[in-house]
């Protein structure tokens, strides 16, 4: 059975709470990613996704540069263990309505989950084993 960690993206773009929504966008942009992780001393305490962006700083006039991510990010991050099987991951993604996932270990992030990904090597299996 395969676990989260066949798939999850080890590196990982995390910012401190107090940098500004334009600098998280930035880090985004050249890390080619949708999310970052907020992290205070190691642990992870929310997310800021290319949704909060849109919902919580675009929408509602917010200044990019003048907000704080720490203000505008995704609080509490629900999270997977290492080692979760992918069928808790689908849940997760599904009953949650979310597109990125936080994989940990002993309380601090080792990886993350992106729907696309898990979706594109869900849909990579079925097609090797269609053609076989």
């Amino acid at each position: 059975m395969l676990s989260v960690e066949a798939l999850m993206k080890r590196e990982l773009v995390g910012v401190d709470p107090g940098v500004s929504v334009a600098e998280a966008a930035r880090r985004m942009r050249e890390a080619r990613v949708g999310a970052v992780l907020l992290l205070e001393g190691g642990s992870l305490t929310g997310i800021f996704s290319e949704r909060d962006l849109a919902t919580r700083v675009v929408a509602e006039g917010r200044s990019p540069d003048a907000t704080k991510v720490g203000e505008v990010a995704t609080r509490p991050v629900v999270t997977v263990p290492a080692g979760a099987s992918l069928r808790q991951c689908a849940e997760t993604l599904r009953d949650k309505g979310l597109r990125h996932l936080p994989v940990v270990s002993g309380g601090k992030p080792v990886g993350i989950l992106s729907a696309r990904d898990f979706f594109e090597a869900v849909a990579g299996g079925l097609e090797g084993l269609i053609e076989r």
